[in-house]
């Protein structure tokens, strides 16, 4: 749905690795790279969709 997918906070530039098993079907995934710089970068798209107050 529209609101799922508002709710994804996906790194620009970070490659995402998926693992699949013999039928395709996805094992596991993660971002390739750095953890703490990912954690900036999610953090940061997350922050895209927050309303600042102008004073």
């Amino acid at each position: 749905t529209d609101e799922e997918i508002v709710g994804l906070n996906i790194p620009t530039g970070v490659p995402l690795v998926y693992e699949l098993d013999h039928d395709l079907a996805p094992i596991k995934h993660y971002y390739l790279g750095d953890p703490e710089a990912i954690a900036k970068k999610t953090a940061a798209v997350a922050a895209q969709g927050t309303k600042k107050k102008s004073d």
